[in-house]
Parts: C-alpha cells; structure tokens; sequence
C-alpha cells in the first residue's frame, strides 16, 4: 500500500488546489439544476424545461433572475442554462433548494465533482490494471490533466455534474471486467437516470455478452422510469422529449463542442461560401438530413470496428480499449459533445502506456496536454474567429485517441 501514498498526495493536493479555486464562484451549469429544482418546489412546473432549442439562455425566467438577485447576485453579469436532466432529479432536488442559498449550493456540488473526479482516476486505475506505469505516474497525469487543461476548467468552473456521472460509467465498466455484472449494471442504469447519453454504452454489455448486466440494466431503467412517472407525472417528461427533439434536429455551433456533426456542418458552409468565421457566443442551426445519417453511420461503422479490432485480445486490456473506443465514439457522435465531456477520456489517457512505448506515449500524451491547455484555450478566445478552427481542433485529439487504440499492437508485444 505504501506505493499508493504519493499517489495519495498527489490527489490530495490537486482536490485542495481545485475547491480553492473554485469555491464560492458562479456555476452555470448547477444552475439550471438549481432553480429547476427551486422551480418545482415552489409549484412552478412551467418554469423547468424551456419550450426552445436553447442551451444557453440569453435572457432566464424572470423568477429564477429574482431568485439570483435576492441571494446578492448581479444577473447582468451571470449566465443561466435551461434545465436539461431527467425531471425527478429536479423533484427529488427541490426539498434541498427550498433550504439551501445557491451559493451553498454550488460549493456543496463543487465538492462532489472534486470527489467524483478522484474515484474517476482511481477507477481508472483499477480497469487498466497497469503493469508498465506506477501509481504516482498515473496521479500525476490524471490529475495534471484535469488542472491544466480546459477539459478540467469547465468543469469545475461551469459546476458541470458529467464527472459524476463519468465515474460512474467507469465504475460500470470496472465492475464487469471484475464479473460483478448486477453492479456493471446497476451502475450504468444509474449513470443513463442522471443523463440519457450513457445509455449506448450499453453495447459494451451485448460485445462481451454479458446478459445478466444487460438485463440489470434494463430493468433498473424500467424502474427508474416507473418512479419517476409515478413521483413527477408524464407531462415534465413529455416536455424534456420535445426539447430534446427540438435540440437533436438542430447543429449546436460553440468553441467548447466536440462533436463530428458541427464540424461536418463548418465544413458545408465553407464549401457554399457561407462560412461564419466568428463564435463568439453558442449558436444553433438547423442540421442537414445527410449530416444527421452520416454521423449515425460513423457511430455505427466504429462501434463495428471497435468489436473487431479487440475481438482477440485478452480480457484484461480488451474491456477497457472497448469501453474507451464507445466513450470517445458516443462523445464525438453526440449532438451535445461539450468539451467537458473529455474528463473521462483524460482520466484513461495514462493507459496508453500499456499500448505503446514510453517515448512515443509521453509524446502523445504532452501533445493532447498542449492542444487542450487552458493558457492556450484563453489565447485563442481573444479573437472570435479562432472558435472556428477550434473545434476542428478539439475532434482531432479524439480521432487521435481513437486512432491509437485502433491501431495498438497486442500489449504482449507493446510490452517487449
């Protein structure tokens, strides 16, 4: 156990580093849960989901602006999200938000991502099960990541909750390849009640032919589902479909997107001539149909070759270059790919020590750190017309990863 205990400190200090950095600050995205929450608590179901396409909210419900105020914040110099989660989340939530000022709040949530974060890198840690890299090495990469980078920033700036739920898709994932797979299950079912989009990692379950995971899953979304009808009503879940349709027929355009169809759409509109070279802020546009069927086909055609290419390699690397072939395939086929949707491939980067080289592995992995440094990042959004190219930017470090894990020789020869 003594060769944990840099580790230890390492994740201690990066967890003290981060909550001081972050305490007290505005959070974006914990506001939208927040006054969703305050919302519903207070009988104002109108209020939670937004009738719109928007992501951002230009102008906020006149309430939620009150409620800002009355806690002493400036709502001319803050930024709300509409609410986008399951709508038991904002019930179960609404007793806390009755009781609790939304700075508390938002530190108490702070909190938990920092703590989400570290069982994320030591989860990582875990599925590897690394025989070429130490613990402290691991530590100082994965948390290194997460405070260098802009991957690591919006989250913890924005108060983004996707590090929870990260967490708990690798801790799906750690559980099968220990054969837990009522807890693979259990966990993934989880993960998918608190936001919908891990719910194609499902597949990892049908290419390792875990039934009984796949089963447990299934019906702890049946019963997920059934609790929250039961608790909330259709009608809040008849309105998060519709904005979720309303969200998924359209391209969202943002310097902090990862995702294949925007850059797909970037790519028409230099070609027609109409290219807007500026993002300042996020915007969205309607997405073409042959856009919307040759991202499903990508996700499709590499969900295919990631079976293919691990489909003789040994349990023990072959369930963790699975799970993160899916992760980086759904995020960059995912119509709301955030760049703080990384966190979790960050957190396995370190793997590819087992895959290739020491040399050209440290390469790979300082030049990933660079593309996505946060001093770069703040170069960059000086100038409007950066945000264009920076999105191409941020797929190609995924295309980059997928391609390493793709191209990977087996790990018994990786490692003479």
């Amino acid at each position: 156990m003594t060769r944990f205990l840099p580790a230890v400190a390492v994740a201690l200090l990066w967890s003290i580093t981060t909550v001081l950095w972050n305490w007290d600050g505005w959070k974006i995205d914990l506001s939208a849960i927040y006054y969703a929450a305050k919302s519903y608590g207070a009988g104002h179901l109108d209020l939670i989901y937004d009738a719109t396409e928007r992501v951002v909210y230009n102008t906020p419900p006149q309430l939620w602006a009150d409620w800002a105020a009355a806690d002493g914040w400036d709502v001319k110099e803050i930024v709300f999200t509409p609410y986008l989660y399951p709508p038991l989340w904002a019930a179960l939530l609404a007793p806390v938000a009755g009781r609790m000022d939304v700075e508390t709040f938002y530190n108490v949530g702070l909190v938990a991502n920092v703590a989400a974060s570290v069982w994320m890198v030591w989860l990582g840690w875990q599925l590897v099960q690394p025989r070429r890299v130490i613990p402290l090495v691991w530590a100082v990469l994965g948390f290194g990541l997460l405070l260098i980078t802009v991957v690591g920033y919006m989250i913890y700036w924005l108060g983004q909750p996707q590090v929870i739920v990260s967490a708990l898709m690798l801790g799906s994932a750690v559980a099968l390849s220990r054969g837990r797979e009522v807890n693979a299950g259990l966990l993934l079912g989880l993960a998918t009640a608190l936001k919908l989009s891990p719910l194609l990692l499902a597949v990892l379950f049908v290419m390792e032919k875990r039934w009984k995971a796949l089963a447990v899953f299934a019906a702890s979304g049946f019963v997920f589902g059934v609790v929250s009808l039961s608790v909330v009503g259709w009608p809040l879940h008849a309105e998060l479909l519709q904005k979720l349709q309303l969200v998924e027929e359209r391209v969202l355009i943002s310097r902090i997107i990862v995702s294949l169809e925007t850059v797909l759409f970037q790519l028409q509109e230099v070609v027609r001539g109409t290219a807007d070279w500026t993002i300042a802020e996020p915007r969205q546009a309607m997405e073409p149909g042959w856009i919307a069927w040759v991202v499903r086909a990508t996700m499709l055609g590499l969900m295919g070759l990631t079976y293919w290419v691990t489909r003789d390699r040994p349990a023990r690397t072959r369930i963790w270059m699975r799970f993160y072939l899916l992760v980086l395939v759904t995020l960059i086929t995912n119509p709301l790919g955030w760049i703080h949707y990384m966190v979790l491939p960050f957190a396995l980067l370190p793997a590819f020590y087992e895959l290739y080289d020491k040399v050209r592995t440290t390469a790979i992995v300082l030049a990933i750190g660079l593309l996505y440094s946060m001093p770069i990042f703040i170069e960059a959004v000086l100038f409007d017309y950066t945000g264009f190219m920076q999105i191409g930017v941020w797929i190609s470090g995924c295309l980059v990863m997928i391609g390493m894990l793709v191209f990977a020789r087996p790990v018994e020869q990786a490692a003479e």
